[in-house]
């Protein structure tokens, strides 16, 4: 009897090391992209009182962390890349059960897709993160159509058993999204041209109006208020044909919805990561700002800030903040650190070389330029077309934008101290920035005027956050010495 009860023992303990083998094998093979995107949500999702839901136009165009540093909402991007909003309804589903918000908002792109599921890869992208759980189950039966193809959502290893060869160091560090479920395009792309609002609107009905439908009903029976979107892009005739049917759909359940293609929210021109669809930061940030300003006007969703429950949430927006401080740092095309500048966090001193004649390069860099001033930029086309050196300060706490143009002096006090720029005895700009007399417009190792020079501070503190300088050809260099080291806390 002994020896049966231990060989028993011993056959449970290797039954559980190998279960537990397993585990760690399917999430050694999981790409992770769920895992990074949706565990903050796991781990917080009973504080949330927004939540966002859509595919990657809501993605890329809402960012939480914004919303707390403007509004202290409390919030978290569940939208997938690629989602239909069959799909989207039971990843809301489910949150719904872990989580207990006031508002949910739902972007209503793909409303024409008469699809429930798109791409498998896509739906992956979200599910893989979900518990095994009722919710889980259902939605596989109702999505994946192919019985055969429903082992693999259910046990991923099943799809990524064969990714050994592609494993690398991110595969055992899997990184955790800081963003809060949203994800920043750093491209600027001229987009299509938007087609016009259309005369006679559609009553076309789809399995997607079907499956939103379900999405209102389901908030409303847990007394959950409901917002919808068609967020703003180069839209269609047929997309555009999708945001009036959002809006006819409020309309039935007596909601609101915000219609984008139809608000001068953002300038598609500079706003744009790709030609067809998406927002870059410079966009996202508009809408956000938008929409925060919107929901607190028009739902009761409290303000957090300054809570000692959330104090974790002001160090994740230190996070956040480093986070974009990295990605201005890595970045080497003028056009894509430009955007990153036009953000309400950072502020700027902009230092352009008329030689340099950069603004024939590109139509879209005095758009940018412009862009990062918030349309205050008044000098900027008489230097573009005189060739005359260009200098602008952006200082956003004292809303200050200042422009000097050829031989203009500038002096300024400002809440990152006091600035002067001015032209020294044999002929060179110079920039001196409060408590140093070095120049902080440098020349290149081998001696050539940098063609750009941006120096980027911290809004709330004034310490230098980036420094970045581009040459004639716009390619980025260091100088042989840096003297913006001693102000600097990063990037």
């Amino acid at each position: 009897m002994r020896r049966r009860i231990r060989n028993v023992f011993w056959g449970c303990i290797g039954a559980a090391f190998f279960a537990l083998g397993i585990c760690f094998i399917t999430n050694l093979l999981d790409p992770g992209y769920a895992y990074s995107k949706n565990k903050e949500f796991m781990e917080d999702s009973h504080r949330m009182d927004v939540l966002f839901f859509g595919n990657s136009h809501m993605g890329n165009a809402v960012y939480p962390m914004e919303l707390w540093r403007n509004q202290g909402i409390v919030s978290y991007n569940l939208a997938g890349f690629g989602h239909r909003i069959a799909s989207t309804y039971w990843v809301m589903k489910n949150a719904l059960d872990e989580a207990q918000p006031k508002l949910v908002v739902i972007d209503c792109h793909s409303l024409y897709f008469d699809e429930k599921m798109g791409s498998k890869e896509m739906l992956h992208s979200h599910t893989d993160a979900m518990p095994l759980n009722t919710n889980k189950l259902r939605m596989i039966g109702d999505l994946v159509d192919d019985p055969k193809d429903r082992l693999e959502f259910i046990w991923d290893f099943a799809v990524y058993h064969d990714r050994w060869w592609d494993l690398d160091r991110e595969d055992f560090e899997k990184q955790i999204n800081i963003q809060k479920g949203a994800e920043i395009a750093i491209d600027v792309v001229p987009p299509k041209e938007m087609a016009q609002r259309p005369v006679e609107i559609s009553t076309v009905e789809t399995v997607s109006i079907t499956y939103l439908r379900r999405m209102i009903e389901e908030c409303e029976s847990r007394d959950i208020q409901v917002l919808l979107t068609y967020l703003p892009f180069p839209a269609s005739e047929e997309e555009w044909q999708e945001a009036l049917c959002a809006e006819r759909i409020a309309a039935e359940y007596g909601i609101d919805c915000i219609n984008f293609l139809e608000l001068p929210v953002v300038d598609l021109a500079v706003d744009c990561s790709d030609r067809n669809s998406h927002l870059n930061g410079s966009g996202a940030r508009k809408v956000t700002a938008y929409l925060g300003q919107y929901i607190v006007e028009h739902y009761d969703i409290p303000d957090h800030r300054g809570e000692e429950a959330f104090l974790d949430w002001e160090e994740d927006y230190k996070r956040y903040t480093n986070y974009k401080l990295e990605v201005m740092g890595e970045l080497e095309s003028l056009d894509k650190y430009w955007m990153m500048c036009a953000d309400p966090a950072f502020d700027c001193c902009i230092y352009v070389d008329g030689g340099a004649d950069i603004w024939r390069l590109s139509e879209m860099y005095p758009l940018l330029v412009d862009n990062i001033s918030g349309g205050r930029a008044e000098k900027l086309a008489e230097a573009a077309a005189s060739r005359y050196d260009y200098f602008l300060l952006i200082d956003r706490q004292e809303n200050l934008c200042l422009e000097a143009v050829g031989e203009e002096s500038l002096t300024a006090d400002c809440s990152f101290g006091k600035i002067r720029y001015e032209m020294d005895e044999a002929g060179e700009r110079i920039l001196h920035l409060e408590g140093s007399e070095e120049n902080y417009l440098k020349e290149s190792s081998q001696g050539n005027k940098a063609a750009v020079q941006v120096i980027v501070m911290h809004t709330q503190d004034g310490s230098i956050a980036n420094v970045k300088r581009f040459d004639s050809r716009l390619a980025v260099f260091q100088p042989e010495s840096g003297v913006e080291s001693d102000r600097n806390d990063g990037g």
